[in-house]
């Protein structure tokens, strides 16, 4: 029992689910029918994309294991050397196998991926301990992500492309908001982020102007093209909610509180959009409308 609930702490599944909404948001985008989400490409990339980001979250704790003393958050995971190695090693190699039987290239992808966040972990070396370049990978490599559950189901198009930055702005602001959080840990242990290095203040501006972009840059999309509008409508309203939230706690001390619930708030507004437009495709609301 004890084995099992350190392999548990060591995969981090709980943050692992979250992350899994980036890519499987994708595969909603590409959806024609009810029926493709209940083939077996569907199910496969659903267990390979949550094995990936196991083993990622598996890198990131073996490589931080010095760092992570420091944080409250994840003191508890200090001592876990072989249950990250174990769980690392197994949910690797099933991702890249899961991935292959559905389409080779998204073997390619995942391994392109895995990289990209090895780059960012890798120990007192990685993107993670310097300014801004932890957010370009979150950028590029949520990118990735996101068109990775859309060629599951269709060929990768500029429609796809445009959407995925979107998605990949929102990640890499919430990735700015996670580095608020975790501000004074950072600086204990001598990580050079973005909060550390330009201060609190001026990083939670940044994450805010990086939020309002995001939906700024959705709600533009419809304009080029008008019938995205109805797909985009959940999370442009989302994105306009958020702004007004966050406008209204500017006030509040900073400190990792005020980040943590600007976070649990961003995250349940975020999924209930994800859901809404989930709903609307399924139920093909937009030709119900017209």
């Amino acid at each position: 029992m004890k084995h099992v609930s350190a392999f548990i702490k060591s995969a981090r599944f709980a943050e692992v689910s979250i992350l899994l909404g980036f890519p499987m948001i994708g595969l909603f985008f590409a959806f024609k029918s009810a029926e493709e989400l209940v083939s077996l490409p569907v199910f496969l990339f659903a267990a390979a994309i949550f094995s990936l980001f196991t083993a990622i979250y598996a890198f990131n704790g073996l490589s931080g294991t010095e760092d992570d003393k420091n944080n409250s958050r994840l003191a508890d995971l200090a001592g876990k050397r072989r249950s990250f190695i174990a769980t690392l090693a197994v949910s690797l190699l099933l991702s890249f196998v899961l991935f292959f039987l559905i389409k080779p290239v998204l073997a390619a992808f995942s391994a392109v991926s895995f990289l990209l966040w090895c780059l960012y972990s890798f120990p007192k070396k990685g993107f993670k301990y310097r300014p801004l370049l932890g957010t370009l990978i979150h950028f590029i490599g949520q990118i990735i992500h996101f068109l990775m559950g859309y060629a599951v189901l269709a060929p990768v198009d500029g429609k796809s492309a445009a959407a995925s930055v979107y998605f990949a702005l929102l990640f890499s602001a919430g990735h700015i908001n996670h580095e608020l959080i975790d501000h004074d840990a950072d600086e204990k242990s001598g990580i050079k982020t973005g909060a550390v290095c330009f201060g609190v203040s001026a990083w939670e501006k940044g994450s805010f102007a990086l939020f309002t972009l995001a939906t700024l840059y959705i709600s533009i999309l419809p304009l080029i093209e008008k019938e995205l509008l109805f797909t985009y409508f959940p999370f442009i309203i989302a994105g306009f909610i958020h702004i007004i939230f966050k406008i209204c706690t500017f006030k509040k001390f900073p400190a990792q509180a005020k980040f943590l619930e600007e976070r649990r708030f961003y995250r349940i507004l975020y999924f209930a959009a994800g859901i809404v437009f989930i709903a609307a495709k399924i139920f093909d609301l937009a030709n119900l409308i017209k």
